[in-house]
């Protein structure tokens, strides 16, 4: 089955953040045998100063396939990670998604996208909590990291929006130029895509800029593009500031 995890507000006491803590999630899922593993997403979400965050209001997200009898141990498994190392002051929050057994995706993307457009009440997370295909855990502190955790399942479901961590490198001189099947052949990139959501051709070329970050977009791992107004290379790779969107 597949599911989706989010995680919220749980830095850990060696200084991991959430990033991190979903990286090990990830890890323990495929070196437990428990299934297969996608690479962890960044979610921006509502900059509001009430809601307590330090630089940016972001979550954590990541899909995975796994064997049914062994959703219950992975569950188990994250929550006393998370609970048992978070630092204090967090107000860790889990939620873990099962599409298959929902009613309504709807109702949780319509509610993913609010929580990134404005604030959203913790009761109005659990309430959508009683929905089947749910799963939701108050890790730490009043357990308001649920609000965004949840927020980030539902945002890494629609496959349009999230960004990857790290910087994508790809040749070693500044501002390599590469073919669009040179960056899909080199790297775990999938597709590469102007900020007008046209798809490039394998031929056309990317200037490559000096903070490449990859997207989450039609499900697949996205390098966003724009016009140089040259003839070659014709595209540069999307600044930080263009990719605010995902």
């Amino acid at each position: 089955m597949e599911i989706f995890v989010g995680i919220d507000d749980s830095r850990q006491l060696d200084g991991y953040k959430a990033g991190e803590t979903a990286s090990l999630l990830t890890r323990a899922i495929e070196d437990k045998g428990w299934g297969k593993s996608k690479i962890p997403s960044r979610h921006r979400l509502y900059p509001n100063p009430v809601i307590g965050y330090k630089k940016h209001n972001t979550a954590r997200s990541f899909s995975a396939d796994i064997d049914e009898q062994y959703l219950n141990p992975f569950i188990t498994y994250a929550c006393t990670m998370i609970k048992s190392n978070v630092a204090s002051g967090c107000n860790a929050g889990l939620a873990v998604v099962v599409p298959e057994r929902m009613v309504n995706r709807d109702d949780l993307i319509s509610y993913a996208y609010r929580v990134k457009e404005e604030q959203v009440s913790k009761e109005e997370c659990m309430q959508l909590a009683q929905c089947p295909g749910i799963y939701l855990f108050e890790l730490s502190g009043d357990g308001r990291g649920v609000i965004g955790a949840l927020a980030a399942a539902g945002l890494r479901l629609t496959g349009n929006d999230g960004q990857f961590r790290g910087k994508l490198k790809l040749g070693h001189e500044e501002y390599y130029v590469a073919t669009v099947k040179e960056i899909i052949d080199k790297t775990y990139v999938q597709q590469v895509k102007s900020m007008d959501l046209v798809r490039l051709e394998d031929d056309e070329t990317v200037r490559m800029g000096e903070k490449v970050k990859v997207v989450l977009l039609d499900n697949l791992y996205t390098l966003m593009v724009f016009p140089t107004d040259l003839e070659n290379p014709k595209w540069q790779t999307s600044t930080t500031h263009m990719l605010r969107m995902f």
